[in-house]
């Protein structure tokens, strides 16, 4: 089925996106690791501290996708009101962009309830822009412009 019959609108050259990763949160990266790394056989990247968040961050890197481990640096992290809510599990699918504020204005334009005014700054100078859950179906979208050219 091509984009056109599915009711899909064709992206201008601008517009493309890709499934950049999807965000699991867990209560121990080490666990995580476990059943990725050593079970699956996804390569893990190193464990790093986004002190801004408060989060450890871990890629997992597979044939053909990219998992992120987010753990709570703290008690006062978003990730640790996740996962006091809903417990471990699927927080959230990014989408790598060209603009992250383009596409959010877009999305704001269409509906969506984006919640950064601002892009968040990533730990590799990324551009991050979130759409809230409530009007995306159940799912937090993460809107990833890379750092610089991209």
């Amino acid at each position: 089925m091509s984009k056109e019959e599915s009711g899909c609108r064709v992206p201008l050259e601008e517009d493309l996106v890709a499934l950049d990763h999807t965000g699991i949160a867990v209560h121990r990266t080490d666990d995580a690791i476990r059943l990725y790394c050593d079970v699956l056989g996804l390569v893990a990247g190193p464990k790093r501290l986004h002190s801004g968040e408060r989060i450890y961050i871990t890629f997992l890197e597979g044939a053909n996708g990219r998992i992120e481990v987010l753990e709570p640096a703290g008690s006062e992290s978003a990730i640790s009101r996740f996962l006091a809510k809903r417990g471990e599990g699927m927080h959230h699918v990014c989408f790598r962009v060209q603009d992250a504020m383009k596409m959010a204005s877009r999305m704001a334009e269409a509906g969506y309830q984006v919640i950064d005014q601002r892009p968040r700054i990533g730990l590799e100078g990324e551009r991050l822009v979130f759409i809230h859950p409530k009007s995306s179906h159940g799912v937090l979208i993460e809107l990833l412009e890379p750092a610089g050219d991209g």
